[in-house]
């Protein structure tokens, strides 16, 4: 029995709560003196759990340059950004496009992610280290 009263009571104290009339007028009707409501939502199609826009994922790597390729791009390391994900090969098409004469080296560059040598193909995530290696000659 309890609990039907205080159901009941609920399901009054919602429905005045929805009724259209002033703040006030609905805290008198349940002994509650200048009660407040608060809306957590802004409206009621906005919702609690309204959509948030998507936060970009940009994966951001740290690209080096050695030999000959250093002197090509004027800089040992550059940051790079990408919004989807990417291998070693687009990320060397990335360059060879602001700076033509890196594709002439292509055939002869070896990557590396992560201090380790890396297939062309292999793909990039957010924090790695790429480095470009031209060919080194000496004895």
């Amino acid at each position: 029995m309890v609990k039907q009263s205080n159901s009941s009571n609920l399901t009054s104290l919602t429905k005045a709560l929805n009724a259209p009339s002033s703040r006030a007028d609905r805290a008198q009707g349940f002994g509650i003196a200048q009660a407040e409501a608060v809306l957590l939502a802004p409206s009621r199609r906005t919702g609690y759990n309204s959509p948030v826009p998507p936060v970009s994922q940009a994966i951001r790597v740290k690209v080096l340059f050695f030999g000959r390729l250093k002197e090509l791009t004027g800089h040992a390391e550059d940051i790079a950004e990408f919004s989807d994900a990417a291998t070693i090969e687009q990320l060397f098409g990335l360059y060879s496009a602001r700076y033509p004469e890196l594709a002439k080296y292509r055939s002869s560059v070896v990557a590396s992610r992560n201090q380790e040598f890396a297939a062309w193909d292999t793909p990039i995530r957010g924090g790695d280290e790429v480095a470009f290696l031209p060919p080194v000659s000496g004895g």
